[in-house]
């Protein structure tokens, strides 16, 4: 027997109930989070790591670091800005940058 709830036989979140670590659609839907194991499929090595003093660093995805079905966004549960020392930072894909010609 399968899990999967198909949209239609959900409701969409109202925003105070909403995790301010995932994104929504417009309709109210969380929008399923990366892996990191899915990050590194596309090419990401590391984790842009944004706190709120504005301080803005990359973390190299380290191999048992984090599990690989981790969830991107929460991995900054686990670290603090290096500047200022305060917990729980935003962290997203630190995308590769093209070499332009």
């Amino acid at each position: 027997m399968s899990t999967y709830f198909s949209r239609a036989a959900r409701s969409p979140l109202p925003i105070h109930l909403r995790n301010p670590r995932r994104a929504y659609d417009v309709d109210g839907f969380e929008i399923t989070p990366m892996t990191f194991q899915q990050a590194m499929d596309k090419g990401v090595r590391a984790v842009r790591v944004i706190c709120d003093c504005g301080h803005v660093e990359e973390t190299p995805i380290y191999v048992g670091a984090w599990p690989s079905t981790s969830l991107v966004p929460d991995a900054g549960m686990t670290l603090r800005c290096s500047a200022c020392s305060k917990p729980d930072p935003q962290t997203e894909p630190a995308w590769p940058r093209r070499c332009s010609d």
